[in-house]
């Protein structure tokens, strides 16, 4: 089976049958490219020069590696259900922190993968190519940038094909689930117009003064419909709850107030 990881050594077999394990400086000018793009056996299409793959499958092979770099904050926020960090902060006047939020566990494991593709990628660089420096922010999504900018043609002229191979794979694979789980997680947010929390807080002078926060209803990726804060996590109500305290402040306004229960989503 393909491997991403390959180690400091590339075998090349001699005509005479013997197998040189060589560096990479080395093996990528003894590299004996395809005519054909390794990823179309059945209709061949014709490989660029000096490359296992057709300008297509080149494409396609930044386009994921672009994809990763591009969705990685998105794909951070949506670990939480709700889209966001939960914060350090302590709550005025408790010393406590705010409640952790649960980790979602599909976002987690693309993000794992995500993670372990990119890693492959630049260490097996880092052994190939040992003066090169990596930039001194070293998040996954940074370092997919570095990789796009920076080195896409060591990836499409790589002296393995199976490496080649292995990498395009994983990489399309990660990419599509990538962009999937973030358009399934992203959180909708509606502003409710003219609104603001009705919590207290304790103010300068330890008296409590309303929350300066405006209410913002969201729908989360599991379908569920809360009112909260947009500055203080902890001051949240299920939507039906909020709707319906809402009407009895307003009266003659229950019934349509009630029926923003099922609010659609907007941009």
């Amino acid at each position: 089976m393909d491997s991403c990881d390959l180690g400091y050594v590339y075998r090349t077999e001699l005509p005479d049958g013997r197998v040189l394990k060589l560096p990479y400086r080395i093996a990528i000018k003894q590299a004996a490219y395809p005519n054909a793009c390794i990823f179309h056996d059945e209709e061949p299409i014709p490989a660029a020069a000096g490359s296992h793959l057709c300008p297509m499958c080149a494409d396609g092979l930044n386009k994921s590696v672009a994809d990763i770099a591009e969705c990685w904050s998105d794909l951070e926020d949506a670990m939480l259900p709700s889209g966001r960090a939960a914060s350090s902060e302590p709550v005025s006047g408790t010393g406590d922190l705010y409640p952790p939020l649960p980790i979602n566990p599909e976002v987690a494991d693309v993000r794992a993968r995500a993670l372990s593709i990119i890693r492959t990628i630049i260490g097996q660089l880092i052994l190939d190519l040992p003066d090169r420096r990596l930039p001194a922010d070293q998040s996954a999504g940074l370092l997919a940038s570095w990789i796009v900018n920076w080195h896409s043609g060591y990836l499409v002229t790589h002296p393995s094909a199976g490496h080649v191979r292995a990498v395009c794979t994983e990489l399309a694979a990660v990419a599509w689930d990538v962009r999937g789980v973030i358009y399934r997680s992203r959180p909708v947010e509606v502003k409710i117009q003219s609104d603001h929390c009705h919590q207290l807080v304790p103010g300068p002078d330890k008296t409590k003064v309303p929350c300066r926060g405006e209410v913002v209803a969201i729908q989360t990726s599991d379908g569920k419909k809360v009112v909260r804060c947009s500055v203080d996590i902890t001051h949240r109500v299920p939507a039906d709850q909020w709707f319906y305290t809402h009407a009895n402040r307003r009266p003659g306004r229950a019934a349509s107030a009630l029926k923003k229960k099922y609010m659609k989503a907007r941009n």
